[in-house]
């Protein structure tokens, strides 16, 4: 059977109610495939449904070029944020985060740290109940000032949650 495919598991065939196990047949296949019958080269093939991939420019390949690196030192030293760092030098924010660690800049100190948050169950005497984050959230919290006479919010939230009614003269 030389040149000759075959197939060395039977192949299940369903015929009405019955499955029937069948060997293939042999099929003769040519020694050599016509070039239109090449499977394509792998860096040809894209998954169904996603865009092609393409090359990143070639002026992008080094990120970071020794100019680059001197401007985040200088930036760094001076105090600038890491997300104004990046749009001056042209990278993401998360980029001059990862090479701040791996060039071994002194770790910026956070000298005032934020009031603690309030929870519901903190509060002694009436407080804002207005919802500051998203529930389910680590940050999420509530505003807690004091709220104005007969209403659940601080002065600030009162102008959020409610709507001034209209003067029925100007609707006419």
């Amino acid at each position: 059977m030389d040149g000759a495919w075959t197939l060395l598991e039977p192949l299940p065939v369903i015929q009405g109610e019955k499955l029937i196990i069948q060997p293939l047949p042999e099929v003769d296949l040519p020694e050599e495939l016509p070039p239109e019958a090449e499977p394509p080269a792998l860096a040809e093939i894209q998954p169904v449904g996603l865009p092609a991939v393409e090359e990143p420019p070639a002026e992008a390949v080094e990120t970071w070029t020794p100019e680059r690196i001197e401007a985040l030192t200088r930036l760094w030293e001076e105090g600038v944020t890491t997300a104004e760092i990046g749009r001056r030098i042209g990278v993401t924010k998360n980029a001059v985060i990862g090479k701040v660690h791996r060039i071994g800049l002194t770790p910026r100190v956070i000298t005032q740290k934020p009031p603690p948050r309030r929870n519901v169950f903190d509060f002694t005497g009436p407080a804002c109940m207005w919802p500051v984050g998203h529930p389910g959230e680590d940050d999420f919290h509530f505003c807690g000032e004091h709220p104005i006479a007969g209403k659940p919010y601080c002065e600030h939230h009162v102008e959020l949650a409610y709507i001034k009614p209209k003067d029925k003269s100007e609707a006419a």
